[in-house]
Parts: structure tokens; C-alpha cells; sequence
């Protein structure tokens, strides 16, 4: 029983330390310009992550590059209204509304095309190994518990019978 309470404490722990988040941070820098900074939960910088700077007036997309080493980027403001995607690959994308330019947007959103815009995602719709574990854990303790409930009961009632 001790081993089978270990094992499941270690695949536990195991599984959570490989989960993660992708976190974005956008600073106004006052001078027309943001910084785009992005990281996982875990600490790990987000090198390599693709940025994008999306019209909420089109839907086209206005600037794309992907974060350097540092995992910093620092971009000029655009005129109009637009989101900043920080996009992870599959299941780690980050949409935040972006900051407007001091002068204020020259174009303002109309008709907004919603559909052609990127959406948050926090997860690609499966359930996550820690969760996978917890429910395992829940239904062998349940097991076991009506299993020595039954097992108590019979013994219980073979006692009272001898009387």
C-alpha cells in the first residue's frame, strides 16, 4: 500500500512540474513604442515564440516577428486599433489588446472583423496529465475504500451471526 501511495505521489509531482503557461507582459513606453516581453509559468523564456500585431479593423496582420534570445521586443505603436498575439505553438497563444500612440489612433474601428482575428488559447482541449493522475488516484482510493467497507461489513456480520 506504502508503495503504491509513492508512486503516485512521484507521478504527480512528475507531471506537475512539466506543466505550463505562456505569460505575456506589454510595457507602454511612452514614446510611440512597446515592449513585448514573453515567458512560460515555469520561468522559461519564450524565444522563438512568434509575435503578431493584428488590425482590429481588417483583421491583417500589421507586424510578425519572433522574440529574439532575451525574449524581448520592442515595437513602434501601429495608427489603429490592433491586438498583440503571442502565439507558442499549439495550445499557448496569448491575445491582449494593444496600447493606443500618444496622438491617439488616426483610424478608428468602424466595423470590426472578428472572425479573421486570433483567439487566447490555454490548453488544446485534452485533459492535462495532472489531471489524468488526480482522477486515477480518486478512483483507486475509491475502490479501495468500498472494497474495505465491504470487506469490514462481512466481517461484522459473520461476528453477529456467531452470537
Amino acid at each position: 500500500m506504502k508503495k503504491i501511495w509513492i508512486l503516485m505521489a512521484l507521478g504527480i509531482v512528475g507531471t506537475c512540474l512539466q506543466a505550463h503557461t505562456l505569460l505575456m507582459n506589454i510595457l507602454n513606453n511612452d514614446d510611440n513604442t512597446l515592449t513585448v516581453h514573453g515567458e512560460f509559468s515555469t520561468g522559461e523564456l519564450a524565444s522563438g515564440a512568434l509575435i503578431r500585431l493584428e488590425s482590429l479593423i481588417s483583421g491583417e496582420v500589421l507586424f510578425q516577428q519572433r522574440l529574439p534570445e532575451s525574449s524581448e521586443l520592442l515595437i513602434a505603436i501601429p495608427k489603429e486599433p490592433y491586438q498583440v498575439v503571442l502565439d507558442g505553438g499549439p495550445g499557448h497563444t496569448v491575445v491582449k489588446e494593444g496600447f493606443a500612440p500618444n496622438e491617439g489612433f488616426s483610424v478608428t474601428a468602424k466595423a470590426s472583423q472578428k472572425g479573421t482575428l486570433s483567439q487566447a488559447q490555454n490548453g488544446n482541449k485534452e485533459w492535462s496529465m495532472p489531471m489524468i493522475f488526480l482522477l486515477l488516484g480518486a478512483g483507486i482510493l475509491m475502490g479501495l475504500t468500498l472494497y474495505f467497507s465491504y470487506k469490514n461489513t462481512r466481517l461484522i456480520l459473520i461476528e453477529l451471526q456467531k452470537r
